[in-house]
């Protein structure tokens, strides 16, 4: 639907009908469509009313047509430009209303226009969009506008084609200080702000890199998953914008991301681990040793040898060129001479290089030598470093693997002493149960030794006053229930009755019945 130069009252009676449809699930998708028509076939005399229509609505109206309205602005910005810069101060201001919206789908529509904003109105210089962002962020006390203020701010900052550097660096000092502070709650989006400052390159002084590495490694311990990956994602930003001033901070960071990747939470581990090896790919830092060298008039001056950082996957070429290439030249001093203070030099070199920690820098070493030695001392150097590097990650490994070995030996020993512990206390519980069986076996064959000959003696026409003594239901206890002697079987039964006269024992015999 084509609309140019229509009357105001006709644009203002047709937005109204269109927002008044948003409330209607049914007529949801018709009045979207007509509502973004309308917003990309504006005049320019119409914008004023079309904000006037869209800044009516408040936090009454339902949540499609609070996103809707926000969502036009969007729209709006990619369609016109530059034409709205002087409408933009009310763009914004409809925006920050809308950031202390409790739907979240609300605030991604605001950071949504802002990114559109930022893109496309470039007229107005960045200040005009960054300070009421800033101001925003530092007043609101809402959480929900922290949050909506944090992202906006970190999508404009990333939108900008030509962001204020000096401007950006003041302002990440701020943020390092507020991100500390206990009454600021939204610390993930204000670390998502803060990865968007270090990506546009805004975090180059030294001082800075100390205070938002040190801010940020602190973080990777909170309570709250969702800060501990902003903060890995911060450092995972701050690898790949800001390589080459990193080396220093490499072993620090590099030991907190590896002791932080067994994150409880699935996507801070993978952040973590990102991070990790991006900092691993880092350069390492060469400290250099300034010791004393002698020139040709006896005097000793000091001589240095670089301390830039080098990329491990292009030394290798350049070291091998440069030990093809050069060779000793001197007026003063034969070629074998030479040579063999090369070979000195490079022995001392490796020695001392090869006690160095991987966990810290690597270091080059530099000797005395004579003036005329410069290019046999640079042989050396070079030789060193590429076996320094080339032996950096065997070592890291077999530190690894021997580590692993001895929490394997470790493991292995506390089962053994376990199992030998089980295997002691089994075998003496066994012992005390055979002696215990032992002397109730004895204690049996004695009753029932005790009961055979008591009973044999006892004659059976005894009174009746002599049946107290007899225990009844003891002939289990007669020998010939315990062991099978004279043939007899072992499933025979033994019955008891009692008579006037006393006990008559009668055996039955199940297999061989007699007669």
């Amino acid at each position: 639907m084509a609309i140019t130069k229509q009357p105001s009252g006709d644009i203002k009676t047709q937005v109204n009908s269109c927002l008044n449809k948003l409330s209607d699930r049914d007529t949801l998708p018709m009045a979207t469509n007509e509502l973004e028509s309308i917003a990309r076939n504006l005049s320019t005399e119409s914008f004023g009313p079309f904000l006037n229509c869209l800044s009516a609505t408040d936090s009454s109206d339902k949540s499609p047509v609070r996103r809707q309205c926000v969502r036009l602005l969007g729209i709006l910005s990619a369609s016109h430009g530059d034409a709205l810069s002087p409408h933009l101060s009310r763009m914004l201001s409809f925006v920050f209303r809308r950031l202390r919206d409790p739907d979240s789908t609300v605030r991604s529509a605001c950071v949504d226009a802002i990114t559109s904003i930022t893109t496309h109105v470039t007229k107005p210089p960045f200040s005009a969009i960054l300070k009421p962002l800033v101001d925003a962020l530092f007043h609101e006390q809402d959480q929900n506008s922290q949050i909506g203020a944090s992202l906006c701010l970190a999508a404009a900052v990333g939108a900008a084609h030509e962001p204020d550097i000096a401007e950006l660096k003041t302002l990440l000092q701020r943020l390092l200080k507020l991100v500390k502070s206990d009454c600021f709650r939204a610390k993930s989006a204000l670390l998502v702000l803060i990865g968007s400052i270090v990506s546009v390159g805004a975090a180059k002084t030294k001082n800075l890199l100390n205070c938002l590495i040190s801010t940020t490694v602190e973080l990777l311990s909170s309570d709250d998953w969702a800060t501990r990956k902003a903060a890995a994602e911060v450092l995972e930003r701050l690898a790949t914008a800001e390589t080459n001033m990193l080396p220093a901070f490499k072993a620090s960071c590099v030991a907190t991301l590896d002791s932080r990747r067994f994150d409880k939470v699935k996507v801070v581990r993978e952040t973590m681990n990102r991070a990790l090896e991006m900092w691993r790919d880092v350069p390492a830092v060469y400290e250099e040793e300034s010791t004393p060298k002698d020139s040709g008039s006896g005097e000793r001056s000091p001589v240095r040898i670089s301390t830039s950082p080098v990329n491990r996957g292009s030394m290798t070429p350049r070291v091998k060129k440069t030990l093809t290439s050069r060779s000793p030249t001197s007026s003063s001093s034969s070629p074998a001479s030479n040579e063999k203070r090369a070979v000195k030099s490079e022995n001392r070199i490796t020695s001392k290089s090869s006690k160095v920690d991987f966990r810290k820098n690597f270091r080059s070493r530099v000797v005395p030598c004579n003036g005329n030695d410069d290019n046999a001392l640079d042989m050396a150097a070079d030789k060193a470093n590429e076996c320094n590097l080339g032996d950096q990650k065997e070592f890291e490994d077999i530190s690894l693997i021997r580590e692993q070995l001895v929490q394997i030996e470790n493991q292995q020993s506390s089962l053994l002493e376990l199992l030998q512990r089980f295997i002691g206390s089994s075998q003496k519980g066994m012992n005390s149960l055979e002696k215990r069986v032992n002397g109730l076996e004895k204690v049996l064959d004695e009753m029932s030794h005790d009961l055979a000959v008591s009973t044999r003696r006892t004659p059976s026409s005894d009174s009746s006053g002599n049946t107290c003594c007899l225990i009844p239901g003891a002939e289990f206890l007669s020998p010939k229930f315990w062991r099978k002697t004279e043939g007899q079987n072992s499933n025979a039964r033994f019955f008891s009755s009692i008579t006037e006269e006393g006990y008559e024992y009668r055996h039955i015999e199940a297999g061989n019945p007699k007669n």
